[in-house]
């Protein structure tokens, strides 16, 4: 606290009882030493109502920009002297941003090629973007991505992109075992674990090797609360149906990636666990009241707002409880974005939307079109992924219409600086406008401790489901038979060292002995159903590997429904949604692994075998 060395002193002379020649000798001896130490160091009195600083505090040190010229320690207009280092750096970048450069930054945009080519080039120094998103077609290998991201980032302006990727784990992931990386389980793996300390891990090890190849931000967590079974878009994207579950996981994922330097975003807002339409095609409808909604689907994104997320994502989706026009998706609603999000739930971090050109959007507007009116809702990032072919070749029509509509003054620049700060200030907490990458080490990057991280969490996660039946484990002196969907089980053997690679048929033989494979089509037709009827006679136990029953064609339920009337008993394996067990009463034995990643494949031959005891609780309801 700075002290008023003055008024401290002259009341301790008023209070004291002397005599009067006493008390004037005092006063005046008092005046030397005020005067002396006046000529020596200069005392700035604050006005009452000024903010005092603590004696121990040390001044933050100026933070280094990347721009045309170096900052001064000076605090940038409308600074406050208490104000964080990061958004005073913010705003010294943006007082010097030319109008196309502010407009450019509030965007993220997919695009084509696996190297800087004249094409993308164009796009990122153009249009000044602040942000690119990676999508498989951008990935080759390791090395490949990280001289991507490199030359990338050589000719962002003025400030360093954000590189985002969707690398949740699991099913959704860019980058593959096929291009060097560890696939981790997914959430509802590491839901079905219910360990908040292996989640951590898990985001931390995926966050070091996404850092390694240039990245420095993930579009992860999901904290959709997964309450609806036919949900065909979230689904084991999520941790699970328990708003605390999910909250505690999210929060550990947030600080596993954080602990790196990643930039996390939580998504999608308000909630897509509870929908039966798939975004991407259609514009789905949650019609729950404001009191379902606090109590489930808001619970996860407070947690992540209390842990300091650094991006909330919103969705495609229309909530009436909030936003009473059924044609207005929460992406587009200023009720959602700006009236929820960042009023009521004092959200002050930045705003992403979903690509703007999926099925929900576009079938109203262009993405163009959509990216003005999320801009006016209260979005920060516009993201547009350039979904097909023909998205990829509209992708600067965005950043062209959003310039238009300051120019013409339908968005004021005032409102268009507050997006660009927080961008600014994102950026400059995660150390981008420091002007240096941390120098990526490509060892980490599927390495055999993280590979060994990933196969115990989805060890943890396998879960027993029931064995009503009593056929587990199985024996080896039984005769398997493992009845497969598609050729989507056969996990590749990624190098020479991954000696479980396979199909869930050749690493349950290595654990139990030989088993017979039948693979069918996705829709199996007759034919494809009595051909493997026909196997299982021969047989004494058949594994069936399943993929979401409650939403898949009748034809894959057939399959189910004829091999456990081959008199033959049949364990159940749910590769996606542990909600199959339910769709098929009839299968007395379950398991669930949460996915068909290398990973979940080698769990679940591990649990089927008895080489590995199952400590997964499911973390879903069952209907």
């Amino acid at each position: 606290m700075v002290v008023d060395r003055t008024r401290g002193l002259g009341m301790n002379i008023d209070t004291v009882r002397t005599p009067r020649t006493v008390r004037a000798i005092l006063l005046t001896l008092l005046l030397l030493v005020l005067a002396g130490c006046q000529a020596s160091s200069p005392i700035t009195v604050p006005p009452a109502s000024t903010a005092t600083v603590p004696p121990q505090s040390t001044p933050a040190q100026p933070t280094m920009i990347a721009s045309p010229t170096q900052p001064s320690a000076t605090p940038a207009p409308g600074a406050t002297a208490r104000e964080p280092t990061e958004r005073t750096a913010a705003r010294q970048v943006l007082r010097r941003m030319t109008l196309e450069q502010k407009v450019g930054q509030v965007f993220m945009l997919g695009f084509d090629g696996v190297r800087l080519n004249p094409g993308n080039r164009a796009l990122v120094s153009d249009l000044r973007l602040g942000g690119v998103t990676l999508f498989a077609r951008n990935v080759e290998s390791a090395q490949q991505l990280q001289q991507l991201t490199r030359d990338l980032q050589a000719i962002a302006d003025p400030v360093p992109l954000f590189v985002s990727i969707d690398q949740e784990g699991g099913l959704v992931v860019r980058m593959t075992e096929q291009q060097g990386a560890t696939v981790f389980p997914g959430e509802m793996s590491l839901g079905a674990s219910g360990d908040a300390s292996l989640t951590r891990r898990v985001a931390e090890a995926s966050a070091r090797e996404l850092q390694a190849l240039g990245i420095n931000m993930n579009l992860a967590p999901v904290v959709d609360v997964n309450t609806n079974p036919a949900n065909p878009v979230i689904g084991i994207r999520s941790f699970g149906g328990d708003p605390g579950l999910v909250s505690t996981l999210a929060t550990a994922t947030i600080e596993g990636q954080r602990s790196v330097g990643i930039a996390s975003v939580a998504k999608h807002f308000p909630g897509h666990g509870d929908t039966s339409v798939d975004s991407h095609l259609d514009l789905p409808l949650v019609p729950y009241p404001m009191s379902r909604l606090e109590s489930v689907e808001l619970e996860p994104f407070r947690a992540a707002i209390r842990a300091g997320v650094d991006g909330v994502m919103t969705a495609h989706l229309v909530v009436p409880a909030v936003e009473p026009n059924p044609d207005i998706p929460a992406t587009l609603s200023r009720a959602v974005l700006t009236g929820l999000l960042r009023e009521k739930l004092g959200y002050p971090g930045l705003i992403l939307t979903d690509a703007l050109d999926m099925g929900a959007i576009l079938r109203d507007r262009t993405a163009a079109q959509a990216a003005v009116q999320a801009f006016e809702a209260g979005a920060d990032m516009l993201l547009i992924a350039g979904i097909t072919q023909e998205d990829r070749n509209r992708l600067g029509e965005g950043p062209r219409a959003l310039l238009e509509a300051v120019q013409n003054g339908r968005i004021s620049q005032a409102r268009l600086d507050e997006s660009v700060l927080r961008v600014l200030e994102a950026k400059a907490k995660r150390g981008l406008l420091a002007g240096t990458q941390p120098a990526g080490d490509l060892s980490i990057v599927g390495s055999a401790a993280n590979r060994a991280l990933a196969q115990e969490a989805a060890n943890r996660g396998a879960t027993l489901i029931r064995d009503d039946a009593g056929v587990l484990p199985l024996r080896r002196a039984q005769r398997v038979l493992v009845v497969t969907p598609d050729a989507a089980t056969r996990s590749p053997v990624v190098d020479d060292g991954d000696r479980q690679g396979g199909t869930l048929a050749a690493r349950l033989s290595r654990l139990a002995g030989p088993a017979t494979e039948v693979n069918v089509s996705a829709r199996p037709n007759d034919a494809e159903i009595a051909r493997a009827v026909a196997q299982a006679r021969q047989l004494d136990v058949v594994v069936l590997a399943t993929y979401d029953l409650p939403q898949q064609d009748p034809a894959q339920m057939r399959l189910a429904r004829a091999l456990s009337e081959s008199g033959k008993p049949v364990v159940g394996v749910a590769l996606r949604g542990p909600y199959d067990a339910s769709a098929a009463p009839f299968i007395r034995t379950w398991i669930a692994v949460y996915g068909d990643r290398a990973v979940n494949l080698q769990a679940a031959a591990s649990l089927l075998a008895g080489a590995l005891q199952p400590t997964g609780k499911l973390p879903v309801q069952l209907p």
